[in-house]
């Protein structure tokens, strides 16, 4: 059994946060274990912008926000641990916090006198939603779908209904139509848009994309491959949509099912607390758990009690917080929609500010009612798509380097269809300089490695 002070399980932001803080306070004895082949966590697969607004101050891509706390790990002096899947999470019979993980040369037993849970969250599958019908081919999670299209360059289909209003489905919802799918409506159960009013601005009411609130798909046609979907609405009313592909986006699950309850040195931190809308906020959330298991750490050398937030036996409280807080916001959505002015939704910090759309007021600063005026003039959007690398059969994300006119984006997609990078480009590389407007570049926003993550 290896011994270790602390093991971070998860290399997503969080994950990368959390050993990058404890190194900097000291500690060295610091592991990370990563079931993938390298640190990112579903940023690889994020190729659209969002990302680093209140960290770093910039409008990042996944990949470009993975590239700093990367950095940032690979220079922290943590142990890390690729190609690992931690199975059990356990207190120790006599002492300590016993992991048992599957490695590429079988079954190993690690223990850790602090133990971070950083494993983020999983989607919830077709089984759970309890849609009926047969099961034919065409039925994707967002997340794996995002997977397929921005890592393995794979259309997952033609005519689409996405099933949930959460931010992956809403995001993968201007993939698809960017390259060329039909996406024919967004079925939302609720009475309001469950992602982030920009997303639900970005990603529907731009490109004319349905929202159907207060409606479940009640059933899914197709042998071998969806043909159909029927949509019901809060009245009973039913709706027959010719499709190939289902996507579903209706909720995610922390991923902690291997980890016993109440461990005392085991800290929860990221989605796998709760989840959150920023990947931003899961960063300080490693950072904060990090500071809170060190304080655990010098607790236990001098022999007192530490208590936290992120503790495994204060988890219930926190999921508590947040579903309180998420009741209180949609609560106010609704208010605010069904009040019938027209707002703008700012969309240059996560604050989503509703600037109303006659007198541009409802800022919380100067940037709102700039963006609403522009919005109304000449809305600009940040073009990001893939392209493919010369010699394989992979692509790497691209974006352009500042916004561009809206109406220049389905024009900038064909363009970028036929460019190619070379095997050797690198995040922030330039592709193709004055790309539809002059002086806007179109850069990579992620460093190819022939060994690349799939």
């Amino acid at each position: 059994m290896e011994r270790k002070e602390t093991i971070v399980v998860g290399a997503g932001p969080a994950g990368m946060a959390a050993a990058v803080q404890l190194c900097e306070m000291g500690f060295r004895d610091v592991l990370i274990i990563e079931k993938e082949s390298g640190p990112g966590g579903v940023l690889r697969q994020c190729i659209h912008p969002g990302f680093g607004l209140t960290r770093f101050g910039k409008n990042l891509t996944g990949p470009e926000y993975k590239a700093l706390d990367e950095e940032r790990l690979y220079g922290s002096g943590a142990e890390l641990c690729f190609n690992t899947t931690v199975m059990d999470i356990r207190q120790g019979e006599k002492e300590g916090i016993v992991l048992s993980a599957h490695t590429p040369e079988g079954i190993k037993e690690y223990m850790a006198d602090a133990v971070i849970l950083a494993s983020g969250c999983r989607e919830t599958g077709r089984g759970a939603l309890e849609i009926p019908g047969t099961r034919p081919a065409g039925i994707f999670t967002a997340g794996t779908a995002q997977a397929m299209m921005n890592l393995k360059n794979t259309k997952v289909g033609n005519r689409i209904v996405i099933v949930g209003s959460g931010d992956i489905g809403l995001i993968m919802a201007r993939r698809f139509t960017l390259e060329g799918s039909e996406v024919l409506c967004v079925v939302e159960k609720s009475e309001i848009c469950g992602g982030l009013d920009r997303n639900k601005k970005e990603c529907l009411e731009d490109f004319g994309i349905p929202l159907l609130t207060s409606s479940t798909v009640s059933c899914i046609k197709g042998k071998k491959r969806v043909s159909a979907v029927v949509v019901r609405d809060k009245d009973g009313n039913e709706q027959e949509y010719l499709c190939d592909t289902v996507i579903l986006s209706a909720g995610l699950i922390p991923e902690d099912s291997m980890a016993e309850r109440d461990i005392e040195g085991l800290f929860y931190c990221g989605n796998v607390l709760y989840v959150h809308d920023l990947a931003d906020d899961v960063s300080v959330s490693g950072e904060e758990a990090a500071i809170d298991a060190a304080g655990y750490l010098i607790a236990k050398m001098k022999g007192k009690n530490f208590d936290s937030k992120y503790s495994s036996s204060n988890v219930g409280s926190a999921r508590d917080e947040r579903r309180a807080f998420l009741a209180e916001r949609n609560a106010l959505k609704l208010k605010e929609s069904s009040s019938g002015r027209k707002y703008i939704i700012c969309t240059m910090c996560p604050n989503g500010c509703r600037i109303d759309a006659d007198n541009f007021t409802g800022g919380r600063c100067s940037k709102g009612e700039a963006y609403a005026r522009n919005e109304k003039l000449d809305p600009k959007r940040i073009l990001t798509s893939t392209v493919k690398v010369k010699g394989t059969g992979d692509v790497i994300g691209v974006r352009t380097d500042r916004p561009i006119p809206k109406t220049l984006m389905m024009e900038g997609m064909k363009l970028i269809r036929d460019i190619e990078a070379d095997q050797s480009v690198k995040v922030n590389d330039v592709i193709a300089e004055d790309f539809l407007v002059k002086g806007v570049k179109l850069t990579a926003s992620d460093s190819y490695r022939s060994e690349k993550i799939r």
